[in-house]
């Protein structure tokens, strides 16, 4: 394998395209998250997994978090030579083999704990998948003074990420949007960048969430005829993950306590209750939820619980027993600009899904005949929309069709292209400058290109204000 070295890069930006090009050669990538990687695995981590597992057929990739692990070797994990696992160590630990890399890829709370680096000189890559300023107004509403300390302090937190950006990732087209406006908002989108790359896809390019290429394989039993209450034969919704706050999973157990009478056969499933993460406390809609099911008297009769996270090696098992996947959230802005990553594991597995409207994959699962899309928290619609596909196999085996169809579109090697492209030849773009008011040369000469002396006159009381006001 040929590595990479200073020199390469030098050689790089003197001869651009060249065989002394950097794009000839491997890099050392570290990827950088704060959850724990092990078999049980929320949304985060899988996907700096899952990431790495594609960058290491052609870069030598470490995956770092300071949490311990139940993997006793990288090999457990990923059968690839070139992937590393490091796991439960500390800052100067990390900072040591960060000084060792080329590039370093982190999600957007490591800059937290780990400030110092930025000060490496490496290529940085900030994923921000999770548009989390947005979930912190819905997880901190209980005591006004922790949100609003919490969020002030994650604002700083991304804001800092933000600055010290050679490239970032997002989810979806339209998080691009929220995106660009926040990069716009701290003043990076400015016209050196504009020149540097007018489409800004230099900045940040869309990484969705992705699932395997491979059909999924039952390894094991599932959940039917093996969990007591849930038969071989039942009618089973399945809701992948986990129960956070901006979710809605109690207009769905409503619709379950409505139809169970009739259709003693329905169940529905929680495949997580409680984040793997030990710093990540209990949610309270998921204890909610647990306490509505068993106000209704369907819990555990209708309503289930995992009573621990389900392992990631082991949800295709729960999920091939299901006939129906299920994700319901509010009307809010973080439902606008999420990206649910548990839905990329119903349409992995070809289940019909019902969802809540409002975010872009509601949009293509509507599109591509893969599900369908309700209004928010009512009950009445989710109610007849289980029934209709309890009752009319013909559409739910087309909702079936249509989400295997739509999966295709998600496979993890096409969804971590614009990554493999920045790390095969990455770059700095201008660097992040503090935006201030221009001075008195800066203001007339800006005039004076637009209406020459004329408009310099004109204008002249006005400059002058504002820069004695700048």
């Amino acid at each position: 394998m040929r590595l990479y070295t200073p020199l390469h890069d030098i050689l790089g930006r003197l001869y651009p395209g060249s065989v002394l090009s950097l794009s000839n050669f491997s890099r050392r990538i570290l990827l950088i998250t704060l959850e724990p990687i092990s078999k049980k695995m929320a949304g985060p981590a899988i996907r700096c997994v899952e990431i790495a597992k594609q960058l290491a057929k052609e870069h030598e990739v470490t995956v770092f978090s300071p949490q311990p692990s139940d993997f006793k070797n990288s090999s457990e994990l990923c059968s690839l030579e070139n992937f590393k696992l490091f796991c439960q160590a500390g800052k100067s630990q990390l900072y040591n083999l960060a000084a060792n890399q080329d590039i370093i890829f982190l999600q957007a709370n490591v800059l937290k704990p780990y400030p110092g680096l930025v000060e490496l000189g490496k290529y940085l890559v900030v994923d921000l998948y999770d548009p989390f300023l947005l979930a912190v107004l819905a997880q901190f509403t209980v005591d006004s003074t922790s949100a609003s300390a919490s969020y002030r302090l994650m604002h700083q937190v991304l804001k800092k990420h933000m600055v010290y950006a050679d490239f970032s990732v997002c989810a979806s087209e339209k998080q691009l949007d929220y995106w660009l406006g926040r990069y716009c908002a701290i003043g990076r989108l400015s016209p050196e960048m504009y020149a540097f790359d007018r489409s800004f896809r230099k900045l940040i390019d869309v990484l969705p969430f992705g699932l395997p290429e491979d059909a999924p394989q039952r390894t094991a039993p599932g959940l039917k005829g093996k969990l007591p209450g849930i038969d071989p034969d039942d009618f089973l919704l399945i809701w992948g993950g986990g129960i956070w706050e901006w979710f809605d999973p109690i207009t769905i157990i409503k619709a379950v306590a409505l139809l169970a009478p009739s259709y003693p056969q329905l169940k529905l499933y929680f495949m997580g209750y409680q984040s793997p993460n030990p710093q990540v406390g209990l949610m309270q809609m998921a204890v909610k939820a647990r306490e509505i099911a068993e106000q209704l008297g369907i819990l555990d009769k209708h309503v289930f619980f995992a009573e621990s996270w389900t392992p990631y090696d082991q949800r295709v098992n729960c999920l091939l027993d299901a006939d129906l996947a299920v994700s319901a959230h509010f009307d809010s802005p973080e439902t606008r600009f999420s990206f649910r990553t548990r839905i990329l594991d119903y349409l992995w597995v070809g289940l019909p899904i019902l969802t809540t409207t409002g975010d872009q994959l509601a949009e293509e699962i509507e599109r591509g005949a893969a599900g369908m899309a309700l209004p928010y928290e009512d009950t009445s619609a989710w109610t007849a929309a289980i029934e209709k596909l309890i009752l009319d196999k013909s559409l739910k085996d087309k909702f079936a069709q249509g989400s295997a169809k739509l999966a295709e579109s998600y496979h993890w090697d096409k969804a971590v292209e614009p990554l493999r492209r920045f790390c095969n030849d990455p770059y700095h773009p201008p660097a992040f400058k503090r935006i201030k008011m221009p001075n008195l040369v800066e203001r007339a000469k800006a005039v004076y290109e637009r209406g020459g002396k004329d408009l310099i006159v004109k204008r002249s009381r006005e400059i002058i204000k504002d820069v004695l006001r700048g």
